[in-house]
C-alpha cells in the first residue's frame, strides 16, 4: 500500500499531529482495502493551513483513495485540523463501501448474463446430444458450464456443516456438481420449459442439497482425522474466480455489507477476524428454512430478481419477498443482540463531501 501525506504551509507542531492524528485513522480504512492487493491502493492525506490572522488558522484537508476499481475524493475544512481528518475518514469509509457495492453488483449482474447467454448458446446442442443418447458428449458439453453453480454449492454446503445437517468433507463441491449433472442427463428431455436453464440447474442443485441432509445415518471421518485435501480436478480454476478474486485478489466470502445495506457494524464485529466474521454470519444462515436462505442469498449475493426466485422455487413471488425480507430482518435482530450491529433505530449520520473520482 502506498500512502502519503502533504502538509502544505503549516508549522512543524501542527504537520507532526496531523500525521500522527491521521496514522491512526488509517486501519479502519485499511480493514475495508483489505480485498484490494496492497500494491494495488494508494492513500494520499492533503493538508493546507490558511491564516485568518496572526492568532487564527483554518484546514483545508483533502482525501483521496485510487484502486483499480476507481478513484474515491473527500474533502472538509476546519479551524481544527483534527476535526477536519475525521470527517475526511468517516467520509472516505462510506464512500469505499458505497464503491465496493458498485464494483459487485456490476460484476454479478455480467457474470449473470454471462452465464445465461452460454447455457443458452449450448441448449440446442445439448438437446441433440440428449436425444441422440451422447452422454459423454452431453456431460463434455455442459460440465465447463456449471462454473456459476460452483461457489453456490460451496457456500450452501459451508452453511449446512456449520449447522451441523452435513459431516465436514462428506460431501464435496464436486461431488455436488457431478450429481447435478447426472439429473441434468436424465431430465434434460423433459426440463419445464419456463425455466431458463441457470434456473433449472440451480434448482437440481437445491433437490440434491435437500436429498443428502435426509439421508441418515451418514459415515463420517473422526474429529482426529485430518480434513481431506482437495482432489486436483477441485481446484479452483481461473475461469471459476468471484469478482473479488478477479478484480481485487480475494477469495469469495459471504460479507455482512452484502447481506444488509448499511448494516451499522459495531467495534465488537470490527475486531473480529474476517474467518470469525465468516463463521458467524454461515452460523446464522444455517438456522433459516432452506427454501428462505436460498431465496435470500440468490437475491442479496446474486442479483437474482424475487420473481425469477419464485419460478425455481414454485411459489408466490409475494411469499418469497416476505422471506428475504424476515431473512434479512433476522440476521439484523440477531447480529444486534451480539452486539456486533447497531441499533436500526438509531439515528444515521450521512457524511458528505464524498465523490467518486473515476469508476472503472
Amino acid at each position: 500500500m502506498s500512502s502519503h501525506v502533504v502538509v502544505n504551509e503549516c508549522d512543524d507542531t501542527v504537520k507532526g499531529e496531523v500525521e500522527a492524528y491521521w496514522a491512526k485513522k488509517l486501519p479502519r480504512l485499511h480493514k475495508l482495502l483489505v480485498p484490494y492487493r496492497p500494491d494495488l491502493q494508494e492513500i494520499r492525506l492533503t493538508v493546507s493551513c490558511h491564516r485568518q490572522t496572526s492568532r487564527r488558522s483554518w484546514y483545508e484537508v483533502r482525501g483521496v483513495i485510487h484502486l483499480p476499481t476507481g478513484s474515491l475524493a473527500a474533502a472538509a475544512d476546519d479551524e481544527d485540523p483534527r476535526a477536519a481528518v475525521d470527517r475526511v475518514a468517516d467520509t472516505l469509509v462510506a464512500e469505499i463501501k458505497r464503491h465496493k457495492e458498485r464494483v459487485r453488483k456490476e460484476y454479478v449482474y455480467k457474470r449473470k448474463t454471462r452465464s445465461r447467454d452460454e447455457l443458452s448458446a449450448a441448449g440446442p446442442l445439448l438437446d441433440g446430444h440428449a436425444a441422440g443418447g451422447r452422454r459423454e458428449d452431453f456431460f463434455g458439453l455442459l460440465r465447463p458450464l456449471l462454473r456459476f453453480l460452483r461457489d453456490r454449492a460451496r457456500r450452501e454446503l459451508r452453511v449446512l456443516e456449520r449447522a451441523g445437517k452435513l459431516h465436514r468433507g462428506e460431501v464435496t463441491v464436486t461431488d455436488l456438481l457431478d450429481e447435478v449433472l447426472a439429473r441434468a442427463w436424465q431430465r434434460f428431455r423433459d426440463r419445464p420449459k419456463h425455466l431458463s436453464l441457470d434456473l433449472w440447474l440451480t434448482d437440481l442443485l437445491h433437490e440434491a442439497l435437500e436429498e443428502l441432509v435426509k439421508q441418515e445415518p451418514r459415515p463420517h471421518a473422526s474429529l482426529e482425522e485430518k480434513p481431506r485435501e482437495d482432489r486436483p480436478d477441485e481446484a479452483r480454476r481461473e475461469d471459476d474466480q468471484e469478482w473479488w478474486v478477479e478484480v481485487l485478489g480475494e477469495e469469495e466470502t459471504v460479507r455482512l455489507e452484502d447481506l444488509i445495506p448499511d448494516p451499522g457494524g459495531t467495534d465488537v464485529w470490527d475486531q473480529l477476524e474476517a474467518e470469525e466474521q465468516q463463521n458467524r454470519l454461515l452460523s446464522l444462515l444455517g438456522e433459516l428454512p432452506a427454501a428462505r436462505r436460498q431465496a435470500f442469498l440468490l437475491h442479496a449475493l446474486e442479483d437474482y430478481d424475487p420473481a425469477e426466485i419464485a419460478m425455481l422455487q414454485d411459489r408466490p413471488e409475494s411469499e418469497v419477498r416476505a422471506d428475504i425480507e424476515a431473512a434479512r430482518q433476522m440476521l439484523k435482530d440477531r447480529l444486534l443482540a451480539g452486539g456486533h450491529a447497531e441499533d436500526a433505530g438509531k439515528p444515521a449520520t450521512s457524511p458528505t463531501g464524498g465523490r467518486e473520482l473515476t469508476s472503472a
